[in-house]
């Protein structure tokens, strides 16, 4: 429980440091999370209500179709999806085949994209 803990909090001060140094985004609540584009804060939304009805996997492999290492606000997308997933417990994310491994996992893989792998890699490095 301890351990859940400490690489929660890790994660999510990881993501929230991305979001306020690259988007200048602090912290949200969901009604406040906006998109300049109507079809990211859709697919957003999506990803989101997928993973809540414990379809993860997709919705990881729906976010990756949008990461192209161009468009920031995929990436933007990227972190906050990661941070939502991340308040789930680790039984909810057992039972979705998912853990918080992967979840760092995906934080790096999407920063890996736009290249900001290194200053992500610093950032979990604590785990």
């Amino acid at each position: 429980m301890i351990r859940e803990d400490y690489v929660m909090r890790i994660i999510h001060e990881a993501v929230r440091m991305l979001l306020k140094l690259l988007f200048q985004i602090e912290e949200e609540r969901e009604e406040e999370i906006t998109f300049a584009s109507i079809k990211m804060e859709t697919h957003y939304r999506k990803l989101r209500q997928l993973a809540q009805e414990g379809r993860i996997n997709e919705a990881e492999n729906r976010l990756f179709e949008f990461l192209d290492g161009k468009n920031q606000e995929a990436f933007q997308m990227a972190l906050l999806f990661y941070d939502y997933l991340n308040t789930f417990s680790d039984e909810k994310l057992e039972q979705a085949d998912y853990s918080r491994e992967e979840i760092q996992e995906g934080v790096l893989e999407a920063a890996r994209s736009y290249g900001y792998e290194g200053m992500v890699a610093a950032l979990l490095e604590k785990i």
